[in-house]
């Protein structure tokens, strides 16, 4: 597809015609519908090289029309490129585009996509382990949102998920809460949407990132409840990376409380992690090294001595 815009790009000549235009519509719709199987590692140079075209047409002139949307689609690719390199584990390369996509989608008045951008801003921040600066940016978010479709994301992946790990309970369940409300008023895809979209969240990803932000607050009833309720929506498990994340947070689940199953945890983790393959994204290598961490008082059993020796394998981050 990347060669057909190239070619588009050529016959716009000094203004961008709308053919090309569709056609980033399509490139960045495409991303999305295939980010899970073709992996961020394949897909992100094929992103940023396009962002380079664009930012070419960028330089020249077009009717204001045409700039307008010019500005947005670049916007959204510098903003997938983001969201990638979140997952690739690159957290500078990660912020450096969303300054850029959140500066584009000012500069169009765009508040959907800069409310998504600070959404991807609070992923960063959180699997960067800076969880107050994650819920800063969520609900920076929210004032752009301003109660739409990203309001979801901003709530149960940006707020509930930090308040969590700052054991805010009540925080927590406020917040899960205030997006399934949300839900109810909008009109949101079925199974589990993608999770690098910038339309709204589906009820079954919704309830995935319920369970992670129970996680952290140690409610091991929530989490496998809300597991459950993901897992069990038609179209869920086309999602390999939720249907791995959601079984290591039910796995996690598992070592709190008055009466820890470390044995089980370590199986449901192993099984998980194997699933993920060699090279799983950034959360799957970060919620599998917390599980062997949080299971590691019991490595005397054989299940948790094999989860430690899965998540060692693991690639580190921006290595690869």
């Amino acid at each position: 597809m990347f060669d057909v815009g190239v070619r588009l790009r050529y016959f716009a000549g000094l203004s961008t015609q709308i053919p090309f235009l569709d056609y980033l519509d399509v490139f960045v719709e495409d991303c999305v519908a295939s980010y899970e199987a073709r992996c961020p590692e394949h897909l992100m140079p094929l992103v940023v090289r396009q962002r380079k075209v664009v930012q070419t047409l960028i330089e020249g002139w077009q009717t204001s029309r045409d700039r307008v949307r010019l500005l947005r689609a670049a916007g959204r690719l510098s903003g997938l490129a983001g969201y990638m390199a979140v997952n690739l584990g690159d957290f500078p390369l990660a912020r450096a585009y969303c300054v850029e996509a959140f500066t584009l989608a000012v500069a169009v008045e765009d508040s959907d996509l800069a409310a998504w951008v600070r959404g991807t801003e609070s992923l960063c921040a959180y699997y960067a382990g800076d969880y107050r600066l994650a819920l800063e940016r969520a609900r920076e978010g929210q004032i752009h949102a301003a109660g739409g479709p990203q309001a979801i994301r901003l709530a149960i992946n940006g707020e509930a998920r930090a308040l969590g790990q700052l054991g805010d309970r009540d925080g927590v369940r406020e917040a899960v809460g205030r997006a399934f409300d949300l839900a109810e008023d909008a009109e949101l895809p079925e199974g589990m949407s993608p999770c690098i979209s910038f339309g709204a969240y589906s009820l079954a990803r919704i309830a995935a990132n319920a369970a992670t932000a129970h996680v952290g607050t140690g409610d091991t009833a929530l989490v496998q409840s809300y597991a459950q309720t993901a897992s069990s929506m038609p179209g869920a498990d086309r999602s390999r990376w939720s249907d791995v994340l959601i079984t290591l947070d039910v796995a996690t689940a598992l070592t709190a409380g008055a009466d820890p199953d470390p044995e089980h945890s370590a199986a449901l983790g192993v099984e998980a992690l194997t699933r993920a393959g060699a090279a799983p994204i950034e959360s799957i290598r970060q919620r599998g090294q917390e599980l062997a961490r949080r299971t590691a008082p019991w490595r005397t059993l054989p299940a948790v001595a094999e989860l430690a020796e899965v998540t060692q394998t693991l690639p580190r981050g921006a290595s690869r």
